[in-house]
């Protein structure tokens, strides 16, 4: 039987784990609710933390109130956290690099922050998303910004905002090529990632890591889309089976997406895929399910009150690209876009999701192999025994 956690480096939850050198520098780029919520904890977690905010209006309050005038209101964010919109500021010294804007502007961030960055940082993707017009993961538009000369990677999982803010329990993946003990920069990641997940642990979160990049990030771009199909349904008044329904039919998407491209299966059992599902699917506190409710309802519009959308209805059109070149049909997001595109009434499109080519996605049970005689033997009064061979046999993602 496979071991169905490989892809993961678990953490040792009953003993002390190995004491790596403290980071003494981080920055988080993005002062959104989400960014400013991973720069908190790391603040927390006793690494000295700046955050670069857009707008010195927003940077100028974080840093001398402990407030964010827009996100997260109601959260004293931690003493010490500094705040800057001088990138070239918040880039110097840092040993950890965290991207925490949309998926539109990552390009964009990644290539003014390339010159003033060391080489050797470890540069994270805290995006959920999926680039426009080129179908790339985040993780491959840090490749192509930075060239080969930084550890990327991504961080992701079941969170809401306030509760990392808050120091409330959270459980995220990490995902980096690099913690592969082949590859060549294996060392520097584990000790990076180390220490990492010792000062993130004071501040209430834990880490899982992986070096498989793909089912982390495809896990956390799709299951937005299932969150915005979710909410359609919720609003339509389809019940908790429908719900259920959707999420399997999203996870089956999830799976063939990432088989294609080269990850794991077992990655979607970790944080990223079927832990972030479940928060994000299941609670109207998410954005994408608030924005799916608002376009199952009687005209409903896409944009949010501030005009903007959500991530996963951006990566709904730009997962085409990646459609297109695997030979894939993901369903969920193929009834999103008829919605969203208004070619389908949101019924219709749900509907068709649950019902139509309705087939087993699950992988076919392997066939119990026949037991096989050994050489007969003599029993009691001479009678002859025989005794099955044990053969390993198990499931198939593929």
């Amino acid at each position: 039987m496979p071991d169905m956690f490989q892809g993961f480096d678990p953490i040792p939850l009953a003993s002390e784990p190995p004491r790596h050198p403290p980071l003494t520098c981080a920055a988080v780029l993005g002062a959104g609710a989400w960014g400013t919520a991973l720069a908190s904890a790391l603040q927390r977690g006793g690494i000295p933390t700046w955050l670069w905010a857009r707008r010195p209006e927003v940077a100028e309050a974080i840093h001398n109130r402990n407030h964010h005038p827009h996100c997260l209101p109601e959260i004293d964010l931690p003493s010490g956290l500094g705040a800057t919109h001088d990138l070239a500021h918040a880039l110097h010294g840092a040993q950890l690099v965290i991207l925490a804007v949309p998926s539109a502007a990552t390009r964009d961030t990644a290539r003014k922050a390339a010159g003033l960055m060391t080489p050797g940082t470890v540069v994270l993707t805290a995006s959920k998303g999926i680039e426009q017009g080129s179908g790339a993961l985040m993780t491959r538009v840090l490749d192509e910004e930075l060239g080969k000369v930084m550890l990327t990677g991504s961080i992701g999982g079941p969170s809401f905002a306030d509760e990392v803010a808050s120091g409330k329990s959270t459980l995220l993946t990490l995902a980096m090529p690099a913690l592969a003990r082949n590859h060549a920069q294996y060392r520097d990641a584990q000790r990076v990632t180390g220490s990492l997940m010792q000062q993130l642990a004071r501040a209430g979160v834990t880490l899982e890591l992986t070096p498989d990049v793909i089912g982390a990030q495809v896990g956390g771009a799709l299951k937005n889309m299932i969150a915005i199909a979710c909410g359609m349904a919720t609003a339509q008044g389809m019940g908790e089976n429908a719900r259920a329904g959707i999420v399997t039919r999203g996870l089956d998407d999830m799976r063939r997406l990432t088989l294609a491209m080269g990850g794991r299966v077992e990655t979607l059992l970790g944080c990223s895929g079927v832990g972030d599902l479940f928060l994000t699917a299941g609670s109207e506190q998410s954005r994408n399910t608030r924005l799916g409710m608002q376009l199952g309802r009687p005209g409903g519009s896409a944009f949010d009150a501030a005009g903007e959308l959500a991530e996963g209805a951006v990566s709904v059109m730009s997962v085409q690209i990646l459609e297109r070149e695997f030979g894939l049909r993901l369903n969920v997001a193929a009834a999103v876009r008829d919605v969203l595109q208004q070619r389908v009434p949101v019924e219709q499109a749900l509907q068709r999701l649950l019902h139509d080519n309705a087939r087993s996605v699950v992988a076919p049970v392997a066939r119990m192999p026949r037991p096989r005689s050994l050489k007969p033997g003599t029993g009691r009064g001479g009678s002859e025994t025989t005794r099955p061979v044990t053969q390993p046999w198990g499931l198939s993602y593929a």
